[in-house]
């Protein structure tokens, strides 16, 4: 199956390696990918508080990938669930739709809302089974599990009924996985946008539990996610610097699940002893 990967901006500028771990990955599951070279912005920066005129970004990459004859794969829980509102605005809106393929016309292009949309939690769930029978290397680490919230809220617009599907891919690895009470609340990453230290308090709150719960790994799957839990640790524990825990992408733990070595892939990894 030809799949495209859409990193979103956050990846594709700050976690490369996330990005680089989801192709080794997704390639193993036997997936073909193709390159999607002039993808834009998800529109998450323009959403309607700003201006309606964010579908149109959204749907120029729609376009791109229908054009090309293949789905998308996410990397971003914001993203994901901006390409599934606008796919469902073109079952639902068709003037919408209309006015949008308007706009598409003048670059040429013309999306017809065939594009199948899932994030990496989606596909790797929906191939746990095999991704279990690729495992060759049992990490021995104590994971705690941060949801990328737009993921899977709305079901209405996600289709996921099971909001457990990222610990499904963990105990697929064979992992001990923790149980903490803020596991399902947002990381904080979205609330930097317009209050900082607001952001910063509950990716606090939410490391703090991780790690008095026994964690020592905490598991993203979301660029904005990442930034605030693994980059911003030093902002967050400023004055607390032996509280601070390894983050890693989901993606670079089922790489590493697999027997990949690159040192690219396992920066977060290489703190602790994993097996």
């Amino acid at each position: 199956m030809k799949i495209a990967i859409y990193p979103g901006c956050m990846v594709l500028a700050r976690f490369q390696e996330y990005e680089l771990a989801s192709r080794k990955v997704l390639e193993q599951l036997g997936y073909e990918i193709v390159e999607l070279g002039e993808f834009c912005c998800c529109g998450a920066s323009l959403l309607p508080g700003v201006t309606d005129n964010w579908v149109n970004l959204t749907a120029y990459t729609l376009a791109l990938a229908e054009k090309a004859g293949t789905a998308i794969v996410t990397l971003c829980g914001n993203c994901t669930n901006n390409f599934k509102r606008v796919n469902s605005y073109f079952e639902e809106n068709h003037k919408l739709r209309d006015e949008i393929n308007s706009t598409l016309d003048k670059l040429g292009l013309v999306y017809g809302g065939r594009v199948k949309v899932n994030h990496l939690i989606e596909v790797l769930y929906g191939k746990r089974e095999q991704v279990a029978g690729l495992v060759k290397r049992k990490i021995d680490a104590r994971v705690a599990v941060s949801h990328p919230c737009q993921v899977s809220r709305p079901k209405e617009i996600t289709g996921i009924e099971d909001s457990n599907v990222f610990r499904r891919i963990l105990e697929a690895l064979r992992l001990d996985i923790i149980d903490y009470p803020e596991e399902h609340e947002c990381c904080g990453a979205t609330a930097l946008l317009f209050n900082e230290e607001m952001g910063l308090r509950q990716g606090r709150s939410k490391l703090e539990s991780c790690k008095a719960h026994g964690a020592n790994l905490v598991v993203a799957a979301c660029g904005n996610c990442l930034f605030l839990l693994d980059r911003l640790q030093n902002k967050i524990f400023e004055k607390k610097k032996d509280s601070k825990i390894p983050v890693t992408s989901l993606s670079q733990l089922v790489a590493f699940s697999f027997g990949y070595n690159d040192k690219r892939l396992s920066k977060a990894l290489e703190t602790l002893d994993l097996g």
